[in-house]
């Protein structure tokens, strides 16, 4: 009796055993393990940005290097703090030493990301000027250079046809903001629950100093298309 009532109590252990395996493999499955602070700069290059720009007739092709020179968590210091988990990374480019920057404001609860979006506009509005920037990205925009990067503009299908973006320009800053909405797990800090959100990113490619924005849209429009790895996207829209 004793021996059967052993057996009984490990089969019985086994069976919970199995079923919290099986359940957390479950939630796993159901839930991403990336957390917010993580996701912040899940899209952000973490690298030199490096490609061949082709040439055409008579002139030469030419070579675009932008050293990564800082990565910093919380948001740049030309705009406001308008989530929790933002990151922004320094860049300068190699042949004229100007300073540019790729800042990214994360939201896993679109009521939040809403709110913050109008926060942003009306900071923009009243510390410079916004215009509507079309970005038309069909073709090839530049030969990637191997072992840099692999972010190759010409055969990247993550890559919009075309981006409409809202350009700002203030004393400090000049560049482009869009924003991007993908399909996600949307899991709030400290939770294990799918809660079945998608997920909300406020991107901006600009100059970390003063600069006409004229002057810089052509090269920003080739970072973007060089660095744009936003994947699962539903929408990706101006502010």
């Amino acid at each position: 009796m004793i021996v059967n009532r052993k057996k009984i109590l490990i089969f019985i252990g086994l069976v919970i055993l199995g079923s919290a395996i099986i359940l957390g493999v479950l939630t796993g499955l159901r839930t991403d393990p990336v957390p917010p602070q993580i996701r912040a700069g899940w899209y952000l290059p973490q690298q030199d940005i490096v490609w061949t720009r082709p040439g055409s007739g008579t002139n030469p092709s030419s070579r675009e290097h932008f050293v990564l020179s800082g990565v910093r968590d919380g948001p740049a210091p030309q705009f406001p703090a308008l989530s929790p988990y933002c990151r922004y990374e320094n860049y300068t480019q190699e042949n004229t030493d100007d300073r540019y920057m790729i800042a990214v404001w994360y939201f896993y609860e679109k009521s939040r990301f809403l709110a913050s979006r109008e926060q942003l506009k009306k900071f923009l509005v009243s510390s410079g000027t916004i215009t509507d920037i079309d970005l038309n990205f069909s073709g090839s925009l530049a030969i990637d250079q191997p072992g840099y990067t692999d972010m190759d503009s010409g055969n990247n299908d993550l890559l919009p046809v075309r981006l409409n973006t809202t350009g700002y320009e203030s004393l400090g800053t000049a560049g482009l903001f869009f924003t991007v909405e993908i399909s996600g797990y949307g899991v709030q800090p400290g939770e294990i629950q799918y809660s079945g959100n998608n997920e909300h990113y406020i991107v901006y490619y600009g100059t970390a100093e003063p600069a006409s924005l004229a002057s810089r849209i052509d090269i920003l429009r080739e970072i973007i298309g060089q660095t744009y790895t936003y994947d699962r996207v539903i929408s990706a829209e101006p502010l």
